[in-house]
């Protein structure tokens, strides 16, 4: 064979190649890692376009939150949360704290994580508020409510332990911190159309038609459809969901009651309400429709159920209660398919019946 017929069939195969890629990216994994497409953290870890829920951030609520930057202000409500807070499930009216704020009639304010030696998953909510409470601030800002929010996966972890209610943080580096804040959603790096998520994407939808479930993130077959996608009868969630389910027990609930209590009583002396708000996780609504076939792999959780029992100084949200409401009245979309976090639905539902 001539050198040039081997170069031709080489450019050929090269041409090919990245033909190839150009369509699998344009098809299917653009649309899954870029921002063209305001989608889920799990569609992205998942690589299952199946999943994917396509929307737009839209806000229609008449009034707004604000991200509290300047501590010369005061606000009616407080709050303090991870990413539920952040408005990173995107969407319509993405900030529940807009609907606490249209339907309660109230000045709001949220609080950018502020760093600690103790975060988990990138916030202490606890820590933050008695740095807060300590250094002065709190009482600038004189809230009469501060809700603390928190996803259910991480409570454990953030609440369940021993605390120094009199920890001191300077107040000046307190403020420093969130005078320039501002809320972003541009977080995913820029990617061309080659790239070893094609490859990815590939390799994960054909072992997920071949075993039925993903190797990437904990997946399961559904009873009913419950979200309004193609794949609307099957659930993914973060791995988290599941794997930290062992966490909370009688003694370790107890023990975040104890400190949310001891908390609560703190603010009371200021005129302050604390309000808890443990955003149910996705894998944990809908666990009740997981298939037999599937269960062995899907553990319950006591947390909400253990948590009811206990007696509280703090206001709490129980948002689980709330949502399974809603689910059993056949609503679909409460969370978004591809993502572990909620839909604009689930804050409509819960502000709607709970009000300050």
């Amino acid at each position: 064979m001539s050198f040039k017929r081997y170069i031709g069939i080489f450019t050929g195969i090269i041409v090919i190649f990245l033909l190839a890629n150009f369509a699998l990216w344009k098809g299917a994994t653009e649309v899954l890692l870029t921002n063209v497409y305001d989608g889920g953290d799990l569609a992205r870890i998942s690589y299952l376009n199946g999943f994917k829920h396509p929307r737009k951030n839209v806000v229609d609520l008449p009034r707004r939150h604000e991200l509290l930057n300047d501590f010369s202000r005061q606000y009616d409500l407080l709050n303090i949360g991870d990413s539920f807070s952040l408005g990173i499930g995107g969407g319509r009216n993405l900030f529940y704290q807009d609907y606490i704020a249209s339907s309660s009639n109230l000045r709001v304010a949220s609080l950018w994580p502020y760093p600690t030696d103790d975060a988990v998953s990138g916030v202490s909510q606890l820590t933050v508020l008695i740095q807060l409470c300590n250094s002065g601030l709190l009482d600038a800002v004189k809230p009469r409510y501060v809700l603390i929010e928190s996803a259910q996966r991480y409570c454990i972890q953030r609440f369940a332990r021993q605390f120094d209610f009199g920890m001191q943080e300077p107040r000046e580096k307190i403020e420093g911190f969130h005078r320039d804040k501002q809320y972003s959603f541009d977080f995913l790096p820029p990617m061309s159309f080659m790239n070893d998520g094609n490859f990815k994407y590939l390799y994960h939808n054909l072992i997920y038609r071949l075993i039925g479930h993903s190797i990437k993130v904990p997946s399961f077959r559904l009873t009913r459809r419950v979200f309004s996608v193609p794949w609307g009868d099957r659930l993914i969630v973060l791995p988290e969901e599941v794997s930290n389910v062992a966490d909370a027990t009688p003694a370790t609930v107890s023990l975040m009651n104890d400190n949310l209590n001891r908390m609560a009583e703190i603010l009371r002396h200021k005129g302050i309400q604390l309000v808890f708000m443990p955003a149910v996780d996705k894998y944990e609504l809908y666990r009740d429709l997981v298939v037999e076939a599937d269960s062995a792999r899907a553990p319950r959780s006591v947390f909400f159920q253990e948590l009811r029992k206990l007696p509280k100084i703090y206001r709490f949200i129980d948002t689980k209660a709330l949502l399974e409401e809603e689910l059993k009245h056949g609503e679909l979309d409460i969370f978004y398919a591809d993502d572990s976090h909620w839909s604009w639905k689930a804050p409509q539902k819960i502000f709607e019946k709970v009000r300050f």
